[in-house]
């Protein structure tokens, strides 16, 4: 079967035939990517309305219905299950995730919905087709800012996720428009060759517009690829930026029929900006490190009237920003200071009283973990070691967590908390609203720490160690314990990340922590005893650590979903 389409010459009634044409599939392209929005809202609506004949009538407890109800290990629900679990999955080449398995299954999906939107009704037209092919593409561009946002996310509200996750879709989003733009590029291209017009098309002002567009366009996706983004993420958000505001101002000169599209991007980037602003708090922040450790921790104000929005959702984050005011030792007009403006972190609330929350960070090699810990006083050019107020600005709370079952409550029988490192900012506030909220929960929480000291932030509700807790195993990464629960050197005992996790319990004799079991922690092992105690209990698995260990412990509960059990599992992480 060769090639379909040729050039052909069309008149002006034709025209503006092929120009209805292009602009109803477009519409239709940006249509079915809000329809599903509708579609779930229809049947929570119905789900809702059905909610109380449902209750009308209480199974008793333990009773056969009961049972049949909650042991699920065949059927469709358990092949639900189990279909789920596998679109879970990491998708990877040559030792290299490329993104989950879910997200190329609907990215094929969408760009083969997308192309057929702009074959259908070009007939042998070829620059219909070439045409085709950009609209369409251009249509999805206010689904990619939608996809994008943080605060006015209506993807994230319907499906009860959050930006993070959502931006998953996002990137897959932007590779479709890409290949639709590319083709759209390359097909002209092609057209103004064979028609021998190209050096003349090419100094059009049209042209050069797309040209430019299209320029910017390939310095965003090539910033976007995960090695590129991790070498620089500061390099690619800032293109992001750049290109997000530019790319539609220039393709409104370079297609007309696309303005409406570009200006819907634009009016939703800019609400989001001004969201974001009105969601913003100017707070006056604590600073002091953590001795024996490279962490810092971050007490500061909030408004009351934003307080209960942190403490009903334990395990969000904020976006941190180091405001002009922070930066007087600065050169305004240096880069640095500049690179500062562009500069929003994500951290994770350990916790929250009355007026402040608190934040615990590591220094790391970027600018703003630097920032901080100079901050902190743990900088050998601070001149005044001790902490003081400094001026932050904190944006949210953000995070799936602000979309979580109940977990202390009666959805799940028994809940597994893992963190690794610093990712106990999210488990820790969890385990203590579960554990608060209700007492006789089945929680257990296994934590990899870098040594003592990184423990030493953590309380339980009644403000005692959590190595007091039996339900909470914390192992050590590196360093040894002493006699009075230190590491010695922090410094050192961070330098040997590959040393042997050793695990702490509390020798209540003589009270104080000892060390045995000089083994890494057999995450296996923790989910099977988890899941051991009975086929009809519903487990939540919640995970926050590096990508090893987020992977391990899926690898340890995966065999249980296959079997039908009722898992709910959460990996937390940004950029994962």
């Amino acid at each position: 079967m060769g090639w379909p389409y040729h050039f052909v010459d069309l008149n002006s009634a034709e025209k503006a035939l092929r120009r209805e044409a292009l602009d109803k599939y477009a519409f239709y392209a940006q249509l079915s990517a809000v329809l599903p929005l509708g579609v779930v809202l229809l049947y929570r609506v119905a789900a809702w309305a059905a909610k109380p004949r449902q209750d009308s009538y209480s199974t008793i407890p333990n009773s056969p219905v009961l049972k049949s109800q909650r042991l699920a290990s065949s059927g469709l629900s358990s092949r639900i299950r189990r279909v789920k679990w596998w679109l879970g999955e990491d998708f990877s080449s040559t030792n290299s995730i490329l993104g989950q398995r879910d997200e190329w299954v609907i990215g094929f999906i969408w760009m083969a919905w997308l192309l057929l939107l702009s074959v259908v009704g070009t007939g042998q037209d070829y620059l219909h087709f070439t045409k085709r092919l950009g609209l369409v593409a251009a249509s999805q561009f206010p689904i990619q800012y939608l996809l994008s946002l943080k605060s006015l996310n209506p993807y994230a509200y319907v499906f009860r996720s959050s930006h993070e996750h959502i931006n998953r879709y996002h990137r897959v989003l932007g590779r479709v428009i890409y290949a639709l733009l590319a083709s759209h590029v390359g097909l002209y291209l092609n057209f103004f060759v064979q028609a021998g017009v190209f050096s003349r098309r090419m100094q059009h002002p049209v042209v050069v517009a797309g040209v430019i567009a299209f320029t910017l366009l390939n310095l965003l996706f090539s910033t976007a690829l995960r090695p590129l983004r991790a070498l620089s993420y500061r390099l690619f958000f800032i293109t992001h930026l750049v290109v997000a505001v530019a790319a539609p101002v220039i393709l409104c000169k370079h297609a007309p029929p696309a303005r409406i599209f570009m200006g819907e991007s634009l009016l939703i980037f800019i609400a989001d900006l001004v969201s974001r602003k009105l969601d913003t708090v100017a707070s006056q922040a604590t600073l002091e490190s953590i001795p024996g450790t490279s962490l810092v921790k971050i007490t500061a104000s909030i408004p009351h009237s934003k307080v209960n929005r942190f403490r009903l959702h334990p395990g969000a984050h904020v976006y941190l920003n180091i405001p002009a005011a922070a930066r007087k030792s600065i050169d305004p007009k240096s880069a640095a200071h500049l690179l500062f403006e562009f500069l929003f972190n994500p951290f994770t609330v350990a916790s929250v009283d009355n007026t402040d929350v608190t934040l615990i960070t590591r220094q790391r090699s970027g600018p703003m973990t630097k920032a901080l810990a100079s901050f902190a006083g743990t900088e050998p050019l601070t001149s005044n070691p001790e902490t003081t107020k400094i001026p932050l600005s904190l944006e949210g709370p953000y995070g799936v967590s602000t979309r979580f079952p109940q977990l202390a409550s009666g959805d799940f029988d028994r809940i597994l908390l893992v963190a690794g490192g610093i990712g106990a900012t999210f488990t820790v506030p969890i385990y203590r609203a579960i554990t608060g909220e209700n007492p006789s929960a089945r929680v257990q929480m296994v934590w990899a720490a870098r040594a003592a000291g990184d423990a030493t932030w953590a309380v339980t509700n009644n403000g005692k160690s959590l190595l007091e807790d039996d339900n909470v195993q914390i192992f050590l990464t590196g360093g040894v314990l002493n006699g009075t629960g230190g590491d010695g050197n922090g410094s050192g005992a961070e330098s040997r990340e590959g040393m042997e996790m050793g695990s702490m319990q509390r020798d209540r004799r003589r009270g104080r922590v000892v060390e045995h079991n000089r083994r890494r922690p057999d995450l296996k092992k923790v989910v099977d005893g988890v899941f051991g105690h009975g086929a009809e209990e519903r487990v939540a698995v919640l995970v926050c650590g590096p990508e090893g260990m987020a992977k391990e412990l899926r690898g340890a509960v995966g065999p249980w979903v296959r079997r039908g059990r009722v898992v709910w599992w959460h990996k937390e992480g940004f950029g994962f």
